[in-house]
């Protein structure tokens, strides 16, 4: 099982740039594979970490605890630049995005869908979730909270802005879908809100 550990920090006004530029100077310093995104409207500047499997994040903790993170000055020097520091979580890479679905230029944003289950509800939300990508092909990547089916998060790298579903298109794109045979999910959300965030580094996984 592959996890995704992501730092969602707050610029300080006027320490926006500061901040894009920190992130993406940490993960290039230190050859990581993952994403710095970039979310204008909150604001908020987010870094997204590959890691291989549950030893690794349990390493990935104990490091913490000892201060021997790599960079462990770079981060403090992004803490530095936040509102409140760092907010982390923990989400599993439940289901992929298929090959058809991969943008072919360099991707420049990252739409995501939130979906919030109605309580006691994320099993059944996970499983609509996932026989819809089966049915569909893949058209974005599956993930969770670790230990949690409560938020489920749906993704996927976009080319161009242009390629974001506009707004006129929707219903039918709905309507496309349900074709295909896609299960309606919003009986089992609390709520279901979708972003768009810009994409400053990126860095696949070897």
């Amino acid at each position: 099982m592959t996890y995704i550990l992501s730092g969602f920090r707050t610029p300080k006004p006027g320490k926006a740039k500061d901040l894009i530029n920190a992130s993406v100077d940490f993960y290039k310093s230190n050859n990581l594979a993952g994403m710095v995104t970039v979310n204008s409207e909150m604001p908020s500047v987010n870094t997204h970490r590959l890691v291989a499997d549950a030893d690794s994040i349990e390493s990935l903790h104990d490091a913490f605890e000892l201060g021997t993170i790599p960079g462990q000055e770079t981060l403090a020097g992004l803490e530095s630049l936040t509102t409140s520091g760092t907010r982390y979580i923990i989400r599993e890479r439940i289901a992929p995005l298929g090959a058809d679905f991969a943008p072919n230029d360099d991707p420049k944003y990252m739409l995501r869908i939130i979906l919030d289950a109605k309580v006691g509800l994320g099993p059944e939300l996970l499983d609509v979730v996932l026989s819809n990508h089966e049915r569909l092909g893949g058209p974005v990547n599956v993930t969770a909270k670790a230990g949690s089916l409560q938020r489920i998060i749906l993704y996927r790298p976009l080319a161009h802005f242009s390629d974001v579903t506009k707004a006129r298109d929707v219903n039918q794109a709905i309507a496309g879908m349900k074709q295909q045979g896609m299960v309606s999910w919003n009986h089992l959300c609390e709520s279901v809100e979708r972003r768009v965030g810009r994409i400053a580094y990126m860095k696949r996984s070897t």
